[in-house]
């Protein structure tokens, strides 16, 4: 192997270099953990915090000066005096609710004013004056003599005003059955109301671990209170021991107790504990913070979350404090001008990556010190970022261009340089350690052994243009994700193919599994490629997920997909189930900076897109720091609690909350405030309404980001408001939330208005009827006409038909008498002329018989089949009709003229335009004094047939019948059932152009000529 001298420089300046780590600068101790901070700025009424609890249900309530606050994790809501029967909103702290048969089981705790009354925190996330109580109360604690309202009822620690145990009592329920009553030098302990053991000492506070009672006393020892026993002395154990600052039986631990939860908290130096009893009576620590100044901030009271992992602090004047542990941790290299845009990475050893840039980032061991040191200063000078290669001895493949390097798995010697022909663009090694080059232009290589060497050699050249991506399908299929597209080839047959569904769409990783390929994208979303199909996955509400970088898969089958905007968390079975039915809703839990990253802009479009440790620890490249983490160590934070209604307002006024809501007809808009009690991030609270009943189908639409569900005016019935919540990871699995909304009718939609509605329509009906029967005797009487016309049309054609068959006979003989007196030499010229005007009257006669039965056929037909419409050559139409009436013209010296030009067609039914023109010149021939002329000619677009005779004129009322228009043929009919006399012949006229839709007009001109027109639309 031949290598360059720039290489042995570069080798010897690595060796020179060698390895030099610098331990990671010491973060400031509160960077661990995630801390919100509200005031009275962002949300909280007020800044005074005496006291924290959470309910059964998950709420967090907080004592301030300004009435009972309720925290969901994402709104405060203020219970005063304005919505509770109270006489002051300045809140003492809580006390517990009785531990007896008496206790109302609908309140859990109880917030206590300053002059004494009862506020009880229900069930049901809601808040209610409890008068009751403290006559309850008075019968469960003897103590309490005749003092009017008075509540001796031990507060939290620190007591908001200093115990007096020599001037007053201090009650503290254990369990149902079991109290105690601190007074004096004595704390006694009393079962069923009866006292059965009594401790004396000069005792500070008197606390409970859930039903263990413990004491500080004079000193700042804790002693432990034990029934029928001397008391003892304990030191507790645990994390507290490795802080410097804890020495046995020194008074410098500061006690918070809450008294509702009976939880016990140490405080020593700016870091706290939780209290604990260990499975055989020791008493324990644990460490929830640290590096947090509790007199700086004027920390009163605490709450730790053991579902959640939520420590609430309160402070009498800075808020309300919320402290999770940092889930994540960001690696990156000091230094001014730093470069933590990761990309490309690989392991080195068990707990530490080489990054492309040269740095070797991690630790030596769990829970040991993060380090960062340069390794290849060969690999910072190259400054190439995105693919790293790695064999299984762990050396590596690093750049691309034309320049491809070897390197050991230390990246501090180059074992390998190889100078490429052409410029590639991606780097991957298989399954089978086969090394694949994606070329800039259309080529894909293998790096083959040749020698001491390497070379590449062509595997696959085809117009995909370049290789940004390879990922392996199968032990023999390739998917490439190219400048035009994505393709999938088969080593082995050499079958080559593009896949049309990615069509113009930015492949950013491959990741293949039993159940396929998953593929992630830049603007598109991720898929899943299930042999050929392609399964798209839903998006988030943000669509956050449609630029997703990488797929992570851990040991819990969890996916974590890195975007631009954060980090997902994903179910892979959820996904799966997806595939199998479109309608399982797929739950995505979100991860901000505020759990550790230095930024939400996660980097992808590299080889290998994150890392797994041998620890199970993965690293996943962003724009500023690897981000680290166990998947195994992290307990996912899931909205897995019920679902409530905070408030109720109809047309902008509040209404009490019930499961029922009766709403009023005149109602416009009924608003609920809806919520679930969850201290994560909002995005992943995914919670949807649907609307039934009153003939709604039912449709899931997403509640908006403030959780207002508002329904406008409906119509009255009642409805179910469906509201639901994903829970978490598992298909189908959704909490419900009902509640009925009974729409009252107005008074027109009542019973008794349609009643008399009812009533009413009878009587029209009645008045109906009557007319009904009016109505049909009148359509009798003119249906009876009707029939009439009808039956002598029918005879009508009855005789037309019996006569034509006789009229064909005497034209048949006529005819061939005419030829025989034709042909004689001697005829007689009178006869001869006789003859011939007789056979042209028969001939006529038959035709106007065959028109006038064709045009009765016509009224027994239907709309559809009246009429054939096609071209009609009109002279040749017309000198037919001209050759029937030759005869008779010439027996009245009436000649007749056919100025129709040649080729002239109009749009018609030939037999029954023939019948209409047949007509009129029928009734021109009877009136005419020496000429007919019949001439064609188009205006405005529209053709006309003229015919115009010599006559005296046509009478005026006969013209304005003839002249008037009609909407179609079957007004027609209605109106022309009585029409006045005009003959038979003018009636099939006007008949037959209305059916035709020609608009037939008669005018009379100058030479009192009457004019036909025949206006074809």
């Amino acid at each position: 192997m031949r290598i360059c001298p720039v290489i042995v420089l570069r080798c010897f300046l690595c060796l020179m270099l060698v390895a030099f780590y610098i331990k990671a600068q010491p973060q400031d101790e509160l960077s661990s953990y995630r801390l919100q901070h509200f005031t009275d700025e962002n949300g909280l009424p007020q800044n005074s915090v005496k006291a924290i609890m959470e309910d059964r249900n998950g709420f967090f309530w907080l004592a301030t000066e300004v009435g009972v606050v309720r925290f969901d994790g994402q709104k405060f809501i203020t219970f005063d005096k304005s919505n509770v029967a109270i006489s002051s909103n300045r809140i003492r702290g809580f006390v517990p609710a009785l531990p007896s048969p008496q206790a109302d089981p609908d309140y859990e705790f109880y917030g206590l004013t300053e002059d004494n009354q009862y506020i009880g925190i229900r069930n049901n996330g809601l808040v209610k004056s409890d008068t009751a109580f403290y006559e309850k109360y008075t019968q469960t604690d003897p103590f309490t003599g005749r003092q009017i309202r008075h509540n001796s009822m031990l507060g939290s620690s620190p007591a908001q005003y200093p115990n007096r145990p020599m001037e007053e009592h201090y009650f503290v329920a254990a369990d149902s059955a079991t109290f105690y009553i601190w007074r004096q030098n004595t704390i006694s302990c009393y079962k069923n109301q009866k006292l059965i053991s009594t401790s004396r000492g000069l005792f500070r506070d008197f606390f409970l671990v859930g039903s263990q009672p413990f004491a500080i006393d004079a000193l700042g020892r804790i002693i432990r209170i034990r029934i029928g026993k001397s008391n003892e002395i304990v030191s507790p154990d645990g994390d507290i021991v490795r802080n410097a600052s804890f020495i046995k039986g020194k008074d410098n631990l500061k006690l918070y107790w809450n008294n509702v939860a009976k939880s016990a908290f140490l405080y020593l130096n700016e870091t706290f504990y939780a209290l604990e009893l260990t499975p055989g009576g020791r008493l324990t620590t644990k460490l929830l913070l640290q590096g947090f100044d509790f007199e700086d901030q004027d920390i009163v009271a605490a709450h730790y979350s053991k579902n959640t992992g939520a420590l609430l602090l309160g402070s009498t004047t800075k808020g309300l404090f919320l402290i999770k542990n940092k889930n994540f941790v960001t690696l990156k290299i000091t230094g001014k001008d730093a470069d933590n845009a990761y990309y490309a990475q690989k392991p080195a050893g068990n707990n530490a990556v080489i990054t492309s840039q040269g740095y070797r980032i991690g630790r030596n061991a769990a829970g040991a010190p993060f380090f960062e040191g340069l390794v290849s200063p060969f690999m910072k000078e190259f400054g190439y970022k995105f693919s790293l290669a790695m064999n299984p001895d762990s050396s590596f493949w690093f750049g691309i261009g034309d320049d491809l390097f070897k390197l050991d798995k230390t990246a501090q010697n180059v074992l390998y340089q190889l100078k490429l022909q052409q410029k590639f663009m991606s780097l991957r090694i298989d399954k089978q350690h086969r090394v694949w080059l994606g070329g800039e232009n259309n080529t894909l290589h293998e790096l083959v052994k040749s020698g001491n060497g390497y070379q590449p050699k062509l595997i696959l050249k085809a117009d995909f243009g370049g290789v940004s991506i390879i990922g392996q399908e199968s032990a023999d299929v390739l998917l490439l994700g190219t400048t035009k597209g994505f393709f999938r080839y088969n080593v082995r047959t050499k079958l080559f193919q593009k896949l049309t569904n990615f069509k113009d769409m930015s492949i950013r990783s491959f990741y293949t599994t039993a159940e396929g390929t998953w593929i992630t994208t830049y603007g598109n979303g991720f898929f899943l490629l299930k042999k050929d199909r392609l399964i798209s996955f839903p998006l988030d509400k943000d669509r956050f997920l449609a630029f997703a970088h990488c797929i992570s898969e851990d040991a819990n089958g969890f996916f974590w997909i890195t975007t631009n905007r954060g980090l997902f968390q994903v179910a892979k079975r959820h996904l799966l189930d997806y595939v199998q039915n479109s309608h399982n809703m797929v739950y995505y839990l979100y991860y901000d900076r505020s759990q550790g990253f230095a930024t939400n802009e996660f980097n992808g479009g590299c080889y290998p897109c994150s890392v797994k440790l041998a620890d199970g620890t993965l690293s996943l490249p962003s724009m500023d720091g690897l981000v680290w983490f166990s998947p195994n160590k992290i307990k996912p934070e899931l909205p897995d609690r019920g679902v409530f209604v905070s408030s109720v307002t109809m047309d902008g006024k509040d209404i009490p909350i019930k499961d029922t809501l009766l709403v009023p007809y005149n109602s416009e808009q009924l608003r609920l405030q809806v919520t679930t009690p969850y201290p994560g991030h909002v995005n992943n609270i995914q919670m949807h309404y649907s609307l039934s009943g009153g003939g709604r189908e039912e449709k899931w639409l997403r509640v908006n980001t403030d959780f207002m569900i508002s329904i406008p005016k409906m119509s009255y019935g009642k409805y179910n408001l469906t509201i639901r919540k994903k829970n978490g990871f598992k298909t189908n699995d959704y909490t419900y939330k009902t509640i009925v909304l009974d729409i009252r009718p107005a008074w027109y939609e009542t019973w008794w208005f349609r009643l008399l509605i009812a009533l009413a329509l009878l009587g029209l009906y009645f008045m109906a009827v009557k007319w009904r029967a009016g109505y049909l005797v009148k359509k009798e009487r003119k249906d009876n006409l009707v029939r009439h016309y009808r039956v002598i049309s029918q005879i009508v054609a009855a005789v037309n038909h019996d006569i034509q068959t006789p009229l064909h006979y005497i034209g048949y003989s006529l005819r061939y008498i005419n030829d025989y007196l034709q042909k004689l030499e001697n005829g007689n010229p009178l006869i001869n002329r006789m003859s011939e005007e007789t056979l042209n009257t028969t001939v006529h006669i038959g035709t106007l018989t065959k028109n006038l039965l064709d045009y009765i056929k016509i009224q027994n037909k239907n709309g559809s089949s009246r009429t054939q419409m096609s071209q009609v050559e009109a002279r040749a139409m017309i000198d037919g009709i001209y050759s029937l009436f030759s005869g008779i013209a010439v027996s009245r010296g009436v000649v007749l003229k056919n100025n129709v030009e040649p080729g002239f067609h109009v749009w018609s039914d030939p037999s029954l335009l023939s019948i209409i023109v047949h007509n009129l010149l029928d009734n021109a021939l009877k009136i005419s004094a020496s000429e007919i002329t019949i001439s064609s000619g188009i205006e405005d677009g529209k053709k006309q047939i003229i015919i115009e005779d010599s006559g005296t004129g046509m009478p005026e009322d006969l013209m304005k019948w003839l002249n008037k228009s009609y909407r179609s043929y079957e007004e027609w009919l209605k109106i022309s059932l009585y029409p006045e006399q005009r003959g038979i012949g003018l009636v099939i006229v006007k008949d037959l152009s209305v059916l035709l839709a020609i608009n037939i007009t008669a005018t009379i001109n100058t030479k009192n000529h009457t004019i036909v027109r025949l206006v074809f639309e």
